[in-house]
Formats: structure tokens, sequence, C-alpha cells
């Protein structure tokens, strides 16, 4: 458990998916490789966040899905929705074989929530809201979960009684144990499978990354109509740019690509985790700086991403392997060919 970390330092992917990533992430070192599609869609997140006024936590990332994690190796056991019985008697089958369970519940049946919702200002509405339970253990007292729920957004541990529970079940038992799943490590990761699945997402990328002018455009009238900061809708955005382009860049750390393209996105997660802060504080009314400001970073950061994509596409296509194996490992030789 010691080794389950965050690995979403800008805490933008739903809270299940932090989870599988923070858990898968403990068991193998090439829990980087899910973040291929990392780059995603920013019209997307545009619709997501602005046209539908939704957070960042209920933004369906197309990375951490149950088809790559069955590349890298974890075999995703779904029984969906459970009773409370089927519940009790199916966990000790699971963690004794050591399977962790995640079980979706409303979060404000649980008090170490309610107080983390009452510290960071949650509006009234949202404290009922579902969220992902990370079960590792078992025992009289109740359950060993690991969540998240901390001012620094990392795992911890933390018990909580089967009565809780049961009383939680019996007030809402159509939400209580949805979406029950559990992972095993079966195998290395499928390098092939992985270099299929990029250049797949590669032949189909194409972005003009507008969202930035959208985000800086609508600035002033957010800030004067959005009273909870995190509701805003560039504040969203631009976490979600922020987290993925992070992500992406340890992807990176894995492939063939040159040192260009990685410096080249290593500067766009850089002004895109710069601008998020600028914009979350703009939204606070703090004092920083003015709005223009702000719009011209979002312009040179739009600027960055397509010169990151053109160099991106451009090294990829002339590249015979995107995917080297590891150091210490030799690419298989095709027959005839003795250069390698």
């Amino acid at each position: 458990m010691d080794l389950i970390r965050t690995r979403d330092p800008n805490n933008h992917l739903h809270c299940r998916k932090t989870q599988i990533l923070a858990y898968v992430g403990a068991h193998t070192p090439w829990s980087d490789l899910l973040m291929y599609g990392a780059l995603g869609s920013t019209a997307a997140v545009h619709r997501h966040c602005h046209l539908r006024g939704e957070d960042r936590w209920a933004f369906e990332t197309p990375y951490v899905n149950d088809e790559d994690l069955r590349l890298l190796g974890f075999e995703v056991f779904s029984a969906g929705k459970v009773t409370l019985a089927q519940f009790e008697a199916g966990l000790p089958v699971f963690l004794e074989a050591g399977q962790p369970v995640f079980f979706w519940a409303p979060r404000n049946h649980f008090p170490y929530w309610v107080d983390f919702m009452d510290r960071v200002g949650t509006v009234p509405e949202e404290y009922g809201l579902l969220h992902s339970f990370l079960v590792c253990g078992t025992g009289e007292d109740g359950l060993l979960l690991v969540d998240n729920n901390s001012p620094d957004h990392e795992h911890f541990p933390v018990t909580v009684g089967w009565d809780l529970l049961r009383e939680g079940y019996a007030r809402e038992p159509d939400r209580w144990f949805d979406g029950c799943v559990a992972l095993r490590k079966v195998a290395e990761p499928d390098r092939d499978g992985f270099e299929a699945a990029y250049r797949a997402f590669l032949q189909g990328y194409r972005d003009g990354f507008e969202l930035y002018d959208v985000v800086g455009d609508n600035l002033l009238v957010e800030r004067a109509t959005i009273s909870a900061t995190y509701r805003a809708p560039g504040v969203n955005a631009l976490t979600l740019m922020a987290g993925s382009r992070a992500l992406f860049c340890r992807f990176l750390a894995h492939t063939a690509h040159g040192e260009r393209v990685r410096a080249a996105y290593a500067r766009v997660a850089q002004l895109a985790a710069v601008l998020s802060d600028r914009v979350t504080t703009f939204q606070r009314g703090l004092p920083g700086l003015p709005a223009d400001r702000i719009r011209c970073g979002l312009a040179q950061l739009r600027l960055r991403e397509q010169r990151a994509a053109r160099l991106l596409l451009d090294e990829a296509a002339g590249l015979p392997r995107l995917l080297p194996p590891p150091v210490g490992e030799r690419l298989p030789v095709a027959a005839g060919d003795r250069s390698r």
C-alpha cells in the first residue's frame, strides 16, 4: 500500500481513473505507457467544460481505459452492480487473491468525505455525488480504503466500519456498489500492442487548439458569474490540459522520439501548468496578472501546441519503431537481416 502514490499531480482525472493509475503504478514501472493518448481532443474538452458546464472530474479521458490496461498486463474483472450481500460475500475472495476492489457509492455517506467537502467549500448540491472507493483490506472493524481527498491529493489509508456500509446501503441501495471492478496483474506489457495503438492515435490526431482562445475570451464573464472557482469552465479546461500534457511527457520518455519533440512538449506542459494556476487565481478574484496578460499567455500556449504537434507527427512518420524495447533488450531481427 505504501507504493500506491498519485500519478496525477494536476488532479485532473476522475476518481476511478486516479485510483487505478495509482494502483497499477505501484505494480509496474511501465504505467506511463497508458498515456499515449493523453493529448486527446481540445474540442472534446471545450464541449465538456464550456458547452455542458461539467467539471474536470466528470470528463471521460481517452486514456487509462480497460483496453489499455489489458495491454499493460492487467486483467480487469467487472461485476457491475451488486447487492450488499454479494459485496460482503465476494470481497474477501478478491482481496485474498491480492486483487483490490473498486466500487461506487455516495460520498456524503462517509464522514471523512463530508469533513473534506466542508473544508474546501464544495457546493451543497454536489455533496451527494458518487465517488469511487478503493478497498485494499478488510477485518472485523471494517474496510481498509485508500483515498486521495487530502490537501495535496496524495493517497492515504482510512478505515470505515461495516455499519457505515450497511446503513448507507439501507438509505440508498440503488446508488451503492455500482461499477464494481477488481484488477490483477497477469502479464508483462504488450509493447507491440501499445506501438499499434499509438500509431493509430497519431494517424487520427488533428487539433487546432482553439480551446485556448475560448478560455481567454470567457475570463471576465466567468469571474463575474461563477462563485465557486472550481466550477469555472476555464479553470476546469486548463486543469485538464495541464494534467494531460504532463502525463504525455511521461509517456514520451519511453519512446524513440528525439530531444526536440520531448523538449517541445515539456515547454507545453510547463506553460499549461503556469496558466492553469493563473486562471484559477484570476477566477478567485485575487490580485494577479490582468486578463490581457493571461490571454497573451494562452495565445503563446496555442502556438507551442501547434509547433509541438507538427514536430511530433513529422518525426513519428519517419521512425520505424516508436516504442523501442527497454534498455538491455533487443529488437527482433527480421529474416535475412543481420545488421542488428
